[in-house]
């Protein structure tokens, strides 16, 4: 029997005596998604861009916010249970999946299935999320964090170097 995602929660909230908020709920039912970076889950369910990596950390170490880990643990089982697909299950598919393509030299597909199944393996983390982060960024927050990094490293700033200014 399945139980309805409200239900699992009110169950969790009862047993740690804590409530799971709108964020975490969402952040856990991106992370049962299994599509997304840890990063990206956070940034979906609403964290900032700024902070969305240290919180998914924090949420998923299980000290912090041991209500959030079993919600997660219980949205992976209830689906299991649903969808009667289960981590190890998949990982076999995507193994089997790998091996017929390369047999049949179709080494692109072979690639892809090893890829998805180091991904759910948990070897491998998508970070294109930080790709594009200074178009976001103000020229002041780009000098500062530029400013960061000479005092961080100054030995990748020794040597001449011309400042760009748009104006000229």
């Amino acid at each position: 029997m399945t139980k309805s995602i409200s239900k699992i929660a009110t169950d969790i909230e009862l047993s740690h005596d804590r409530t799971l908020t709108q964020r975490q709920r969402s952040f856990a039912q991106y992370f049962v998604e299994g599509i997304y970076s840890n990063a990206e889950c956070a940034r979906k369910a609403g964290y900032s861009e700024k902070v969305c990596w240290k919180q998914a950390s924090v949420l998923l170490n299980g000290r912090d916010f041991p209500h959030v880990v079993e919600y997660v643990q219980e949205l992976r089982e209830e689906r299991e249970r649903k969808y009667g697909v289960t981590v190890l299950g998949q990982m076999k598919r995507l193994h089997d999946l790998s091996r017929g393509a390369e047999e049949a030299t179709q080494f692109s597909a072979a690639i892809n299935a090893e890829k998805l199944r180091s991904s759910l393996g948990g070897l491998v983390t998508d970070r294109r999320e930080q790709i594009n982060v200074m178009d976001s960024m103000s020229r002041e927050e780009i000098l500062n964090k530029l400013d960061k990094l000479k005092k961080q490293y100054p030995q990748a700033f020794e040597g001449e170097y011309k400042i760009v200014d748009n104006e000229s």
